[in-house]
Order: structure tokens, then C-alpha cells, then sequence
């Protein structure tokens, strides 16, 4: 599928509503390998997959499964989103995959009643825990109802409301790696082509 320039697969377009996707790790495996070499991607400028959090089979198998130019490590502010983020590094390293930064998501929530900051989730943890690990911090996306509600409506908040301040910080974020990106690929260039493209 593809809305607004960026073309996407998921386990969602292949299973019924309200259907859990029970799956050993093999199986697991098995999915990542045929995204990346079944789906006609066409040419592409960065192939971005969602992984879920943590150190399971899916980053496990992406990484041995293709030479990835770098993980972005995604968490929320508070000190167990840090644990779960120091383990993912930690593994992604050991597979010599190249970290390009830490985002801190949820970072915090401005009221839209009386304009005052809420650390729902404290904040600062992403920051903290890229200075402890050596890598790059790439910004705060803040906690906001109009971002929940644009993402359920599948609608990008920077194409919705490209002038708020939401906005900025996803396109601040969106630099930011992009920035690391083309650091990661100058010092160690990829070549990767993809299977049905």
C-alpha cells in the first residue's frame, strides 16, 4: 500500500481484524525474509522496519538478514524504557549494527487548555541514556491527542498540520536521522539490492 509517497507492508494487511498473530520464532524469521525479498518494493530511499521493542527474533533476523545501515532505538522517558533500550543497543552491537541514535518518544505533553508542560512520563531519559551509551540523541516527540488522532485517521500530522509544533518535531527527528544515516554510509557503504524490486 502507499499514501503519501511511502509504500508499506504489514502482518495487519494479511490477517483478519482482532486476529492475533501466535507465531514461533521460525515463523517470525520466516515473515521478515519474505517482506524483504518477496514485496516489490521499487526503488527505494531508506527501507524503514518497525520493530518491536526489546531483543527477540525479529531484530535478531533482520540484522543477520541483510546489511542494515543502523538502528534507531525508540523509548519512552522513564528509567524501565532505558533498560529495555541499553539491552536492544547492546545486541545490535554485538551484531556489528551500527546505532544511529536514541528518540525519545512521549517526551512530554503541553496542555492545550492552559499551554503548561506535563512530564507525564518524566523526561530527559532518552538524552540521559544516549550520553551513557555513547550515541547520539535525535530528538523528543511530544505526547499529543492530535498526534494519536492523525495517526488513527492515517493521516501524518506533518501533512495535516505542517506548521505545529508537533509537526517541527517529527521533521527535526526525521533530520536527524537522516543525518546519521548519510554519516553511517559514508564511513561504511552499503550496497543492497532487493529481491522483486
Amino acid at each position: 500500500m502507499e499514501r503519501y509517497g511511502v509504500e508499506i507492508v504489514s502482518m495487519g494487511f494479511l490477517t483478519r481484524a482482532n486476529s492475533a498473530v501466535i507465531w514461533r520464532g521460525p515463523m517470525v524469521s520466516k515473515a521478515i525474509q519474505q517482506f524483504l525479498r518477496d514485496v516489490r518494493w521499487g526503488e527505494l530511499d531508506y527501507l524503514v522496519v518497525d520493530l518491536p521493542p526489546g531483543t527477540g527474533d525479529a531484530q535478531l533476523t533482520l540484522s543477520q538478514a541483510i546489511p542494515l545501515t543502523g538502528a534507531v532505538v525508540v523509548m519512552t522517558p522513564q528509567d524501565v524504557a532505558a533498560s529495555v533500550a541499553v539491552k536492544a543497543i547492546a545486541m545490535f552491537r554485538k551484531l556489528d549494527v551500527p546505532i544511529l541514535g536514541i528518540v525519545e518518544n512521549m517526551s512530554y505533553f503541553i496542555c492545550p487548555n492552559c499551554n503548561s508542560r506535563h512530564d507525564v512520563f518524566s523526561h530527559g531519559g532518552g538524552r540521559q541514556a544516549a550520553e551513557a551509551l555513547e550515541t547520539e540523541f535525535l530528538g523528543e516527540i511530544p505526547l499529543h491527542t492530535q498526534i494519536r488522532a492523525d495517526a488513527d485517521e492515517g493521516t501524518p500530522t506533518v501533512v495535516i498540520q505542517p506548521d505545529s509544533p508537533e509537526a517541527q518535531a517529527f521533521r527535526d527527528v526525521a533530520a536527524a536521522v537522516a543525518q546519521q544515516v548519510s554519516i553511517a554510509v559514508r564511513r561504511s557503504p552499503v550496497q543492497l539490492q532487493m529481491a522483486g524490486g
